[in-house]
Formats: structure tokens, sequence, C-alpha cells
């Protein structure tokens, strides 16, 4: 027998994503992963995700694979412009876009909260 609210799907309120979604992933991904988490949590949710912007010294550097995704050092990242988070946030409460910075060279993140509307 497992604890009250563990492993219920009914009990997750926050989804919590730390540089996900600029993997290789298409655009169309980004937004069917998204999709998937607005449908699992609960009105008032919340969806916390940071991502590598267009402000990243790593952006337009290395090999070009379109769609704002870069090669540089073997890796492929999906750099977001304002217009993705600003998409992204279609039918949620955008509550914030905090940019940061990681790492030594250093990376450019932002991080983005937004809720579901109750």
């Amino acid at each position: 027998m497992r604890p009250e609210g563990v492993g219920d799907a009914s009990a997750l309120n926050t989804v919590f994503a730390h540089m996900l979604l600029c993997m290789a992933l298409s655009t169309d991904e980004i937004h069917a992963a998204v999709g998937e988490i607005r449908r699992v949590l609960p009105p008032g949710g919340v969806f916390v995700y940071t991502v590598r912007h267009t402000g990243d010294a790593h952006y337009g550097a290395g090999t070009a694979h379109g769609d704002g995704i870069y090669e540089h050092g073997g890796f492929a990242v999906h750099f977001f412009d304002r217009d993705l988070v600003d998409a992204l946030a279609d039918g949620w409460t955008l509550e914030e876009v905090h940019a940061f910075e990681e790492g030594d060279l250093p990376r450019r993140l932002w991080r983005v909260t937004q809720t579901l509307p109750r």
C-alpha cells in the first residue's frame, strides 16, 4: 500500500524542467511537451522551466540545424526567443520571465513561471 498522494496524478500541481525544453527538440515537439504538461496539471497548476535564450554566447555559433537549434561542441541546443516563450504561455498566465546566468561561459537562461487559470 502506498501513502496517500504518492503516485496519484491528482496530487501533481507543479512541474519543473531545468533546460529540458531547450534540448534538440523541434518547436512542434516543445509545444507537444508543454501541451502534455498542461493536460496533467490541475487548474491553478504551476509550470516552471529554464531554457537558454537567443542572448546566449553560443546562439548562432556552431552548426545550424534550423528551428533555432545550434550544435556546438557536439551538443545541440534549441535557443528560445521571447516569441516562443509567449507562444508556449498561450492559455496560461505568464507569471515571470527571469533572466539569469549559469556556469563559466556563462550560459544565459530564462526561468519561466506560468500557471493554469483556475
